[in-house]
């Protein structure tokens, strides 16, 4: 997976390709067929609403290296993370930072947010702080941060956001733009 990756222009920072080479993708999507949690391609959907549309994912291993590689996490970083997902970004984090405690991690569906920490602790990595609670607001309690990331899509980017961040920090995150009709 990774050297496809690699071989496609992501995970070009040697640290996010080990991480990514050393951190077992399949423990967080347990559901998934083996093939399919190493596809570098695709996204593997986690929950869903009632009616059929994808509420949260694992994103796609081509897309999670190039946020990393845009975020160039360094030893000792504290990181906030909107949208924890399966805990599979928290984890790579956390050995990007070098410590699991420096790691943030926040979803507004608690369901989400206990596989995530379930995860976390059974890969080694039950110290990052895993939150249920509104991203849109950040999460104050362990700022400033020197890396905010974002593994959903906001429409903008909160007030909070910047406040939280540290000055010089780096904050990544994949905006939604609404599209107008032409008419």
């Amino acid at each position: 997976m990774v050297a496809k990756v690699r071989k496609s222009g992501y995970a070009q920072l040697s640290e996010v390709a080990r991480v990514l080479l050393d951190t077992p993708r399949h423990e967080f999507v347990p559901d998934a067929p083996l093939a399919t949690a190493y596809d570098p391609w695709q996204a593997v959907i986690t929950h869903r609403f009632q009616d059929g549309r994808s509420l949260s994912c694992a994103s796609a291993p081509w897309l999670v290296a190039a946020m990393l590689d845009q975020l160039h996490v360094q030893p000792g970083n504290r990181i906030l993370e909107i949208g924890a997902g399966t805990g599979y970004n928290a984890c790579l984090l956390a050995q990007l930072t070098g410590r699991a405690d420096l790691v943030t991690t926040i979803d507004i569906d608690p369901d989400v947010t206990a596989k995530a920490k379930r995860a976390l602790t059974a890969t080694g990595y039950g110290d990052v702080h895993v939150i249920t609670g509104d991203g849109g607001l950040g999460y104050p309690d362990h700022a400033p941060y020197d890396r905010m990331i974002a593994t959903v899509s906001p429409w903008d980017i909160p007030a909070q956001w910047w406040q939280q961040l540290a000055p010089g920090g780096r904050l990544v995150a994949p905006l939604r733009f609404p599209v107008k009709s032409a008419c």
